[in-house]
């Protein structure tokens, strides 16, 4: 039986109904505003919690990274979960056969074959390549912001920006773009434990029309190739390596995942900055400081939450004996706000220099396009801070609902160059 890295300092795994009950409230509240508070009331009582379903619930940082890089917790039965949902088995088996042979949900060696084919468009020095296409329609974003006081953000600005960017690196003609927000906005809602069957329906009828438009995309790329990933995906470097279902898989995963999660990104830092002034005044007189608080950003207020892995073989894990199978979710969020990891945690400090957050993930698993998002994030405040002369919000921000991806819904905005 394998054993949890001898260390990391793990908390002893336990049943506690009570704890149970608050991790089922904070997991099924569509509105939560601040599931920060419950998480510390969770981490207090029960850091490591075993529910009655056998599923291992994981609140520390030190476990919850652990837990994303132990070689025996990796992909698989989390899935499942979607076979538990109010779906009609036909359109279930077309969306299990993709989820099924998508990165995030592969295991070595097959992740590592699927990731190795398009790592080469997310290294340091490519990624900083679009620096000033995305630069451009940052300032070209702005200026439709600018032009109409109390639009909203997120429509105008934190959806559209990465479509621009993810458009321009999978190479989908800018024509082709303008319904992928919200396309992928509604497949999201897979994601949602509180997702209910008409959400679910719009979900994937969303994600099987995105589906069938990349395989198109990806046959015409086949007879005309240009300098993109979709191409790469086909290119004869790909030949023999990458199945027609795993292409059209990591072009969907590669668009959900670069357009919602960075968009709430950018929602989630304005808003962040929005509410601490003085934060927002010290990178105006100090943009190098911009990459010290996006970090900042990502642990006080992650789009990502939680994440999920299932048990491949049988371990000691936190104290726990886990057979094969079980489920251990792993509340990233929990482990952001960890004071046994973060000095003052509750405390938005955007010098914060020790800032191990896990809203990337960790382990072979780490989000692949962090760099980008990143990159994206950054150019937006300096070049918001360097035009503009006042933002602020122009009325009542709408979260999004669910915790699955934690963000904003509607965001008007006031900008003034």
């Amino acid at each position: 039986m394998a054993q949890a890295p001898s260390d990391i300092t793990t908390a002893a795994a336990r049943v506690d109904p009570d704890a149970e009950q608050l991790f089922q409230r904070i997991m099924m509240d569509p509105t939560n505003e601040n599931p920060y508070a419950g998480y510390h009331e969770l981490r207090r009582r029960a850091p490591a919690l075993i529910t009655a379903d056998g599923t291992l619930v994981l609140t520390r940082h030190a476990d919850c990274d652990a837990a994303l890089r132990h070689r025996s917790l990796g992909k698989g039965n989390e899935i499942q979960g979607f076979r538990l949902r109010p779906i009609p088995e036909d359109r279930l088996r077309e969306l299990m056969t993709r989820l099924e042979r998508s990165m995030s949900f592969a295991n070595p060696p097959d992740h590592s074959r699927l990731r190795r084919v398009v790592s080469s468009a997310f290294t340091h020095r490519h990624i900083e390549s679009l620096r000033p296409a995305i630069t451009a329609r940052v300032d070209d974003l702005l200026d439709g912001l600018a032009e109409r006081p109390g639009a909203d953000f997120m429509t105008g600005f934190a959806q559209r920006l990465p479509v621009g960017v993810v458009g321009d690196l999978l190479g989908v003609p800018e024509e082709d773009r303008a319904g992928f927000g919200s396309k992928v906005a509604d497949q999201a809602a897979m994601v949602e434990p509180t997702a209910d069957a008409d959400t679910l329906s719009r979900a994937i009828t969303a994600e099987a029309e995105l589906a069938a438009y990349f395989s198109e995309l990806l046959a015409h790329k086949r007879e005309h190739p240009a300098d993109d990933l979709l191409s790469r995906l086909v290119g004869p470097e790909a030949q023999g390596r990458l199945e027609e279902v795993e292409m059209v898989s990591t072009a969907l995963l590669l668009l959900g995942a670069g357009i919602e999660t960075t968009g709430h990104l950018l929602g989630n830092t304005l808003h962040t900055l929005l509410n601490h002034p003085a934060a927002l005044d010290a990178l105006r007189d100090d943009p190098g400081a911009i990459p010290g608080a996006v970090e900042e950003v990502l642990r006080f207020d992650s789009p990502v939450q939680f994440d999920a892995r299932t048990v491949l073989e049988p371990v000691t894990f936190a104290g726990a004996e886990l057979k094969p199978g079980q489920t251990v979710t792993i509340m990233l969020a929990a482990g952001n706000y960890d004071p046994a990891r973060f000095d003052d945690p509750d405390t938005f400090d955007i010098g914060r220099t020790d800032n191990a957050h896990l809203s990337f993930a960790s382990g072979i698993h780490f989000c692949l396009g962090a760099g980008l998002a990143r990159l994206e994030v950054q150019v937006f405040l300096e070049r918001l801070l360097s035009r503009s002369t006042s933002v602020a919000l122009a009325g009542a921000v709408q979260r999004r609902p669910g915790l699955g991806l934690r963000g904003f819904a509607q965001m008007p905005l006031t900008l003034r160059f």
